[in-house]
């Protein structure tokens, strides 16, 4: 890769505290340039903003306002300094004419678009995202599944990528008893309520398998109604999220079937920190990890209870699990940096 990359880097870096994949991203962004950054998050979320995006849902093409000004922070650096790649973060404030002028300003200028959710179902687009989609220079998504979909959206090139972990967030952690009694447990799932999931983890709890959810919200509706399920009234943003992937006995990953996933950041988040990964059985898991080596996976909730059984029961198998995901992760290049690197030297490449 060419040295001292000049990149400006846009995205939500403020929110989820150190667990934000955006910020993870330009961590690795850092590690391969020189990186000056603009938030994008937008603090407080206002009503305004918040009925704004629910108008846009039901299908008003209004378009999302840019209260921290970032369209205009984002013309006043390119003026400043000249870049080689501007990089944006899931751009919902970005403007159509944003993006205009900062070719007109540096013709030679890299647009490079990411976003780890499908960003061709509306419920994670804006207006603005819409109108700009045909001044990216390339598209990077997770999900192989719309390639075409955003080239149709007017794309000029889409490239499909894996998920990723940051090796300097998710790695795995020495914890004493007393870290593990507070985050850990036989089974867990960290994340956010949706039917198809949580039928799954009230059909462990009703089997006899104990299972601790970190996730509030519409899981609190499950607190202390049922043996064998501790709901937490929160989710985990720090280093927390990290070692209770390392505390758990076996950790679920389940995949958001409003997004038709194929896998999902913790996908590569729970190896990469030490944990048993029993995940939902798709043809890119697999390829991903190899089943019953670096990885145990579930196409039912008869087979999902099964595993956990047998792996709750045997340690030694387990621990072996454990140790070959962790060594998959780093062998096969899944961390931020190697990931980006990759996609940042094909581009050179076309370029040279």
């Amino acid at each position: 890769m060419k040295g001292n990359l000049k990149i400006l880097s846009i995205g939500g870096f403020s929110g989820y505290g150190e667990s934000n994949t955006c910020l993870h991203r330009t961590w690795a962004l850092e590690e391969l340039g020189e990186v000056d950054r603009i938030d994008t998050a937008s603090k407080p979320y206002t009503i305004y903003l918040r009925v704004i995006n629910r108008l846009f849902h039901k299908g008003f093409n209004v378009r999302f306002p840019d209260f921290l000004s970032v369209n205009e922070k984002i013309i006043t650096q390119v003026n400043t300094k000249k870049y080689d790649f501007i990089w944006i973060d899931k751009g919902l404030f970005i403007n159509n004419s944003t993006l205009q002028k900062i070719k007109l300003i540096n013709p030679k200028v890299i647009i490079i678009g990411y976003s780890p959710d499908d960003m061709s179902q509306r419920h994670n687009q804006s207006l603005n995202f819409i109108e700009s989609l045909p001044h990216y220079d390339y598209y990077i998504t997770t999900k192989s599944y719309i390639v075409e979909k955003l080239k149709r959206m007017g794309v000029k090139k889409v490239f499909f990528t894996d998920n990723a972990y940051e090796d300097k967030f998710h790695f795995p952690r020495i914890l004493n008893d007393v870290e593990k009694e507070k985050l850990g447990g036989d089974v867990g799932f960290i994340g956010v309520w949706e039917e198809e999931r949580a039928n799954s983890i009230l059909y462990l709890a009703k089997n006899g398998v104990k299972v601790r959810v970190w996730g509030g919200g519409k899981w609190i509706d499950y607190k202390n109604k049922f043996a064998n399920l501790q709901i937490e009234d929160k989710g985990l943003f720090s280093e927390d999220y990290s070692k209770a992937l390392s505390a758990f006995k076996i950790s679920l990953c389940f995949l958001r079937k409003m997004n038709f996933d194929l896998q999902t950041t913790r996908t590569m988040e729970i190896p990469a920190c030490g944990g048993f990964m029993l995940a939902e059985r798709t043809t890119e898991h697999l390829n991903l990890f190899e089943e019953g080596k670096e990885a145990e996976f579930f196409s039912t909730d008869e087979e999902l209870l099964q595993k956990c059984k047998q792996y709750l029961d045997d340690n030694e198998k387990r621990n072996k699990v454990v140790l070959a995901g962790i060594q998959r992760c780093r062998d096969s290049g899944y961390s931020n940096k190697k990931r980006i690197k990759s996609i940042l030297n094909v581009i050179l490449a076309e370029l040279a």
